[in-house]
């Protein structure tokens, strides 16, 4: 399973516009072929928002990339932010789970 977390350093004043703008990037995503879950998060204390999504493969998380819905989301959303964006990607194994 491939992680991968997304921090978006939002302007406090966009906030909520990213968040509106991020919904049709999640729902699309949530149906793209080996995806497993696809969220947005807030953190409380630093106003930031962080994209938790789990793949199944490297290869579905590439063509997760090359979607219209994830370029335009971030065309959309480029001068939101007021650093670039975090992102880290993890090699995953379950050891326990429902």
């Amino acid at each position: 399973m491939i992680i991968v977390n997304a921090i978006l350093p939002a302007k406090e004043e966009k906030k909520d516009e990213i968040i509106t703008k991020a919904k049709d990037l999640i729902t699309a995503s949530r149906t793209h072929d080996g995806n497993i879950s696809y969220n947005l998060v807030e953190d409380v204390l630093d106003n930031s928002l962080t994209f938790i999504e789990k793949w199944e493969s490297k290869e579905a998380l590439e063509a997760h990339m090359k979607t219209e819905e994830f370029i335009a989301f971030g065309e959309a959303i480029k001068d939101d932010l007021t650093d670039e964006l975090s992102i880290t990607v993890y090699v995953a194994e379950a050891v326990s789970g429902n």
